[in-house]
């Protein structure tokens, strides 16, 4: 028996909320976490400027039932099987959608980049092996990947502001988790600033607000 691989066309599935104009003052491209859908990650912002935030939500292209083989469709951005080509798949994606809406930004648009829990490794993923241009990163409860160098990444980590958040309360994050997390930070010389909070694994409205006034909104 041989496994091969072989390059084949795949439709994505994404979902935007708020109007792209000339008003438009802060663009989000935001990362969902394993076994969730992209809609999930936009109903976080239904009650931010849809005049002033633009919002992308990719889904990932691997879907699945999340009960046996009925009920709710979920996604998942990669497994341990092909991994390597699915990292390749998603940042080619992930970088051709960015694209198509970075470039019809009006000048002086703030862009944030936000992944949450298998999102946000997913998105050091991308920025590693993609060149991406923007100002704001926020790694929201998830595992910085410690099996590559971010140090010589395509896209310069340390030339974006990034905000760390996570629930205080995650069930996900065991005692010695937030220090395995400092050590590949340290590793890879990344300039990172901590903000924890009163919640646990989910993506919580109120801490989203709180980032955004503390360090995205333009005064």
């Amino acid at each position: 028996m041989i496994h091969k691989i072989f390059s084949t066309k795949k439709s994505a599935r994404y979902a935007t909320w708020g109007n792209l104009s000339e008003k438009t003052t802060y663009f989000w491209f935001v990362l969902h976490g394993s076994k969730m859908t992209c809609e999930q990650m936009l109903y976080k912002f239904s009650d931010f400027d849809p005049e002033t935030h633009f919002v992308v939500a990719p889904e990932a292209l691997n879907r699945f039932y999340a009960n046996g083989f009925s009920g709710e469709v979920v996604a998942s951005w990669m497994t341990k099987r092909d991994r390597l080509h699915e990292i390749t798949d998603f940042s080619y994606y992930l970088s051709k959608l960015y694209h198509v809406y970075s470039n019809q930004l009006p000048n002086g648009t703030r862009k944030v980049l936000l992944g949450f829990s298998q999102g946000g490794t997913t998105m050091y993923r991308w920025l590693h092996a993609r060149k991406i241009s923007a100002d704001m990163l926020i790694p929201y409860s998830c595992w910085i990947p410690e099996d590559i160098d971010l140090k010589v990444s395509k896209t310069k980590l340390n030339e974006m502001t990034t905000i760390y958040t996570y629930g205080a309360k995650d069930q996900f994050f065991k005692e010695d988790t937030h220090d395995k997390i400092i050590e590949v930070i340290k590793k890879n010389e990344l300039d990172i600033t901590f903000e924890e909070y009163d919640g646990n694994h989910r993506v919580d409205r109120t801490q989203l607000h709180k980032i955004f006034k503390k360090y995205i909104e333009i005064k």
